[in-house]
């Protein structure tokens, strides 16, 4: 059993004044829900992904969440941390949820708030990250520690330095198109691959613009079964999701070979379901009763009619009908999209 994301917000990145993690977290938790147009009593469970590592001072955030509305008090709320992968372990917890039918809408939301401590700080609490017992005392942090495993891959490879100018340019070039990127500037290549008084060297032979910003910022998603997605306005739908984490001392693994994001992909392929796997005739089933809102869907949902066309690029969708349409007026009400 696959999974829907069904309503969505995103606070753009950047230097949040005067907000902290709960503020954040009211905004985009309401709004998510607002978005897949539930109302909040239809939520089941909360999964808050904070990696925290003494960014807040309140350590335990994932009632924070319930700020956002009172209905929402009782409801299981847990708090996952996986370091950067924070954001993604927090949404498989979700799918576990809604695979093993504990829940039919879950929230799914993620927060931090990085810019109210000082330099140092910042560079103590990322560092945190890394194995402390031998990487705790690298020359430049936790930046450091990234510029270690590049300069190892040079040493292998040889110098990458135009495949790091390449990748720079191409990101500062998207977040252009972006109005929830944090920089929003096309720096060019020559700028990315050159060494100057405004793009440094930073650890190793990474320079400025290779390396993440300090910023604040939080999303949610909602999910569900593709069953009740559709029933829905929207959907994109998870054709796979895979989770591998490897030791966490360097010294352990082959940093440069990223065995584990060859891993994960290699079991995703395998898992990746083929579109469309939702029936008319599939039962409908949750874990509370559904409330006015979700009631009014349900019982308007469209039988499933035109054709589903899956391609290479794991992109695929699902046309359906209102039962009183004829095949050959019907038009599209409802899109499921792919993700994989």
């Amino acid at each position: 059993m696959s999974a829907c994301i069904v309503g969505w917000s995103h606070t753009p990145f950047g230097k949040h004044e005067g907000e902290d993690v709960e503020s954040l977290l009211v905004k985009v938790a309401r709004d998510a829900v607002a978005d897949a147009g539930l109302d909040p009593d239809d939520i089941d469970e909360i999964v808050l992904g904070h990696y925290g590592g003494g960014f807040s001072a309140q350590g335990f955030t994932s009632s924070l969440v319930l700020q956002a509305d009172d209905a929402w008090r009782f409801k299981p709320a847990t708090r996952v941390e996986n370091a950067c992968a924070t954001g993604s372990a927090a949404i498989h917890q979700g799918l576990k949820s809604i695979a093993g039918r504990q829940a039919r809408f879950v929230l799914v939301a993620g927060v931090e708030k990085m810019t109210d401590l000082p330099g140092p700080e910042i560079a103590q609490a990322l560092l945190s990250a890394a194995y402390l017992k031998e990487e705790g005392e690298i020359e430049g942090g936790f930046a450091g520690v990234f510029g270690q495993i590049a300069q190892r891959y040079f040493q292998r490879h040889g110098d990458q330095s135009d495949a790091l100018a390449t990748i720079a340019a191409k990101n500062h070039r998207n977040g252009c198109a972006n109005p929830l990127a944090q920089m929003r500037k096309d720096l060019g290549y020559e700028f990315c691959r050159h060494v100057s008084d405004k793009n440094p060297l930073v650890a190793g032979p990474l320079k400025r613009t290779d390396c993440s910003l300090v910023s604040d910022g939080a999303a949610a998603v909602v999910l569900t079964d593709i069953d009740t997605a559709l029933a829905m306005n929207k959907a994109v739908v998870f054709r796979a999701a895979v989770q591998v984490n490897d030791f966490l001392p360097m010294s352990r693994r082959d940093i440069t070979l990223f065995e584990g994001c060859a891993e994960a992909w290699r079991r995703a392929r395998a898992k990746t379901i083929s579109w469309p796997v939702a029936t008319a005739a599939s039962a409908m089933w949750w874990t509370a009763p559904p409330s006015a809102t979700m009631r009014k869907a349900l019982s308007s949902r469209p039988k499933i009619h035109s054709t589903s066309r899956s391609t290479a690029t794991a992109s695929s969708w699902c046309r359906h009908r209102p039962a009183s349409a004829t095949p050959a007026t019907a038009r599209s009400r409802s899109t499921i999209r792919a993700s994989s």
